[in-house]
């Protein structure tokens, strides 16, 4: 009589050394999904650098008296960076900037960043 099949220790070894495997790979996956989330808030953070930078050289091209006025330089700046809302707060003589995920998209993630006028 010829029969073929797993025989039940080989069953359950194989599902052992899944086990192991998902214990194993699911922290370091759920870990790299935070990380990559965080980088991409700090694309936000670099986004809202550019923006800053913008409106400055826009100010300074129109000879406003007020170029240096970080809190001028703010309010034209949008805060909206896609699945990102980006902050912008006056601190001292620069300007410091969060990006945090927009949770009702399901989007995680926060970076911070500062901007100076060069």
């Amino acid at each position: 009589m010829n029969q073929r099949g797993f025989t039940l220790i080989e069953l359950i070894a194989v599902l052992v050394i899944l086990g192991v495997l998902g214990t194993v790979a699911a922290p370091k996956f759920l870990g790299l999904t935070d990380a990559a989330a965080n980088k991409a808030a700090m694309q936000a953070v670099a986004e809202g650098k550019t923006r800053l930078t913008h409106q400055y050289a826009i100010k300074l091209m129109n000879a406003d008296a007020d170029a240096n006025n970080l809190a001028g330089i703010i309010a034209s700046v949008s805060t909206d960076a896609g699945d990102y809302r980006v902050e912008f707060a006056v601190a001292g003589s620069e300007v410091k900037i969060t990006a945090s995920g927009i949770q009702a998209r399901g989007v995680t993630g926060r970076a911070e960043g500062s901007w100076k006028v060069q």
